[in-house]
């Protein structure tokens, strides 16, 4: 019954479709398998590709997976287009979302993904294209039809492959041939009058035959008067269709160099989105400008470029008189991981924004930058600066990074509260804007002088987190040591007593850290807390029990049972974990 009403449901919703016929107007482009010549196929950013080059209708394939889901994917072989093995019907999404769809095709596409087809439903009503959804399991039209109409797209699709239950369902869908008559290259203007008058819509196909490069046939077929073309070559389409991609790039640059900033960004991200294409110089252009918003979409644009940016496109903007221009590059270089010898020479640079930028591309960077060009960067006057040098540091010079890092960051907290403590001097008066930049800026370094020595691994690491995690003298914005402990999750496995043992801290919050720190540590530190429930502190046994409990630990269960007896305190405690670990292993 359920399925009888969802069934009528979608039908009552399709009122007027007119998802077989063509849109009116001029030539339709239509892609066959998103832009697969382009970027990887059924993916979204070959779907985008395609809507980018001009195609009105692009055809998506569809297959079920083990779990239900619809996805976008051809022949469910996924050694074809993935880097796994099997097949997708006889997969979850969850194991497929796990594959990368995009390396085959190149290392420029590395970590695309199978995508879902409500997915790939919303970006087409975003860029405005229709969809030829071409079915290739058999029986899932019910499930088809019920994600295209929770995405209202019922009049923006047509069907094709395994689609005669949809038809079933829904009278009224319609297929890539209703009213349409499919033709060669080569067909005449003659033969395309016949076929208007008999009211029919022509379609010249120029997919998986041998015209698939062939633009004087497409351009002919144009001529003809055919109402589309159909084709694996968008820009050789688009071409052929009169709508050269060519065209809208050249309006595009034009708004790039002529309107008023916001626009020459939003058409410099626009022209981001195209792949493969010759844009590099107007993007190395645009970095050197004077407008500090157009200068970092140029870098955004050179970082997301395919193919890969050349470290020569930012020659001129890292000699650039203009700072922003310089740190722009330099966040760039840093991005694409370029050599550290492109990015020493700019630590002589005198500008703090251009040096920040400069070192913060070196924590990225592979190659090798000498300690004795970092550690002055360390003292520089400007906080932005210091905490840009210590993630420099943690990359390249790990023994000096922790035998210099943890004092700096000492400094910066201690100079933080001094600011504070003279405020509670006058009455908890606001904040001057001098002392509220200064704390900002403060808040800055320290951030990241904590992610500096949270890229640290070894004991004296660990010891600078554990110092951080666990003190109870809090830092002005009380961030630190949450962020320290955090990256403690990965690490307290090593040695789990520090934190058991501030389980009993008399600071609330150290204590509730020290807690979930635990909780998240996994079975590694559960023989240390079964320990603890033997604790003479009342507070670090109530503690203890709870890790247990969330951790599910049912090697606790025999602990835990006598310590609700010999605690009438903490029995109601004691038997809610126990009743939480049997929960969750039944048969224990």
């Amino acid at each position: 019954m359920k399925q009888f009403f969802a069934v009528l449901f979608i039908v009552l919703a399709a009122t007027v479709s007119q998802a077989g016929t063509l849109l009116p107007g001029s030539v339709q482009l239509r892609c066959h398998r998103t832009a697969n010549e382009d970027v990887p196929e059924n993916t979204l950013e070959s779907l985008e590709q395609a809507a980018l080059l001009g195609c009105n209708v692009v055809e998506i394939d569809l297959r079920r997976t083990l779990g239900g889901e619809i996805v976008l994917n051809h022949d469910g072989i996924l050694e074809r287009l993935t880097d796994g093995v099997g097949e997708t019907e006889k997969s979850y999404y969850e194991d497929l979302e796990l594959r990368d769809a995009g390396s085959w095709m190149g290392e420029r596409f590395a970590g695309m993904h199978i995508v879902l087809f409500e997915d790939a439903l919303r970006m087409a009503r975003r860029l405005d294209v229709r969809l030829v959804l071409d079915i290739k399991t058999k029986g899932i039209g019910l499930s088809v039809l019920e994600v295209v109409r929770h995405e209202g797209m019922l009049e923006r699709v047509q069907f094709g492959g395994q689609w005669s239950d949809v038809k079933q369902i829904y009278p009224d869908a319609k297929d890539v041939g209703d009213g349409t008559v499919w033709v060669q290259p080569g067909i005449t203007e003659t033969e395309v009058r016949q076929y208007h008058l008999k009211g029919k819509s022509v379609v010249a196909n120029f997919s998986a035959n041998e015209h698939e490069m062939d633009l004087p046939a497409m351009k002919a077929a144009v001529v003809a008067g055919v109402d589309a073309i159909n084709v694996d070559y968008p820009r050789l389409g688009a071409d052929a269709v009169g709508r050269p991609v060519e065209h809208k790039l050249q309006e595009l640059s034009e708004q790039a160099d002529n309107c008023a900033s916001d626009g020459r960004v939003k058409a410099i991200l626009q022209l981001s989105r195209y792949r493969g294409l010759p844009l590099q110089n107007d993007f190395a252009r645009w970095l050197s400008d004077g407008d500090d918003h157009v200068s970092r979409a140029a870098a955004v644009a050179l970082v997301t470029a395919r193919p890969r940016t050349p470290i020569s496109a930012f020659t001129k903007a890292l000699r650039s008189q203009d700072a922003d221009a310089r740190a722009n590059a330099a966040w760039a270089l840093g991005m694409l991981e370029a050599p550290a010898s492109t990015l020493l020479p700019l630590l002589h640079d005198q500008d703090p924004a251009v040096l920040q930028a400069a070192l913060m591309a070196l924590s990225r960077a592979p190659g090798d930058a000498p300690a004795e060009a970092l550690l002055p960067m360390l003292s520089h006057g400007d906080p932005a600066v210091r905490g840009a040098a210590a993630m420099a540091l943690a990359k390249h010079q790990p023994e000096i990074a922790i035998r210099d890092i943890p004092p700096r960051l000492r400094v910066e907290m201690s100079s933080e509260r001094v600011i504070y403590d003279d405020r509670i001097k006058r009455g908890k008066a606001p904040f001057t804007p001098s002392e509220t930049d200064a704390l900002t800026a403060s808040f800055r370094c320290q951030m990241k002088m904590v992610q500096a020595i949270s890229m640290l691994k070894g004991t004296d690491a660990m010891q600078v987190l554990e110092e951080l995690a666990f003190r109870s003298d809090k830092d002005f914005a009380q961030v630190n040591a949450t962020v320290a402990a955090f990256d403690m999750w990965d690490r307290i496995g090593g040695d789990p007593r520090p934190a058991v043992e501030a389980l009993g801290s008399a600071d609330n919050d150290v204590a509730e850290r020290a807690e979930w720190m635990l909780v998240q540590g996994g079975p590694a530190v559960l023989p240390e807390v079964r320990k603890a429930l033997a604790n003479d502190s009342a507070q670090v046994r109530e503690r203890a029990i709870q890790v247990l409990a969330w951790q599910g630990d049912p090697e606790a269960l025999d602990a835990l049972k006598t310590l609700s007896k010999n605690h009438p305190a903490q029995e109601h405690l004691a038997l809610w974990a126990i009743a939480k670990i049997e929960m969750l292993h039944p048969k224990v």
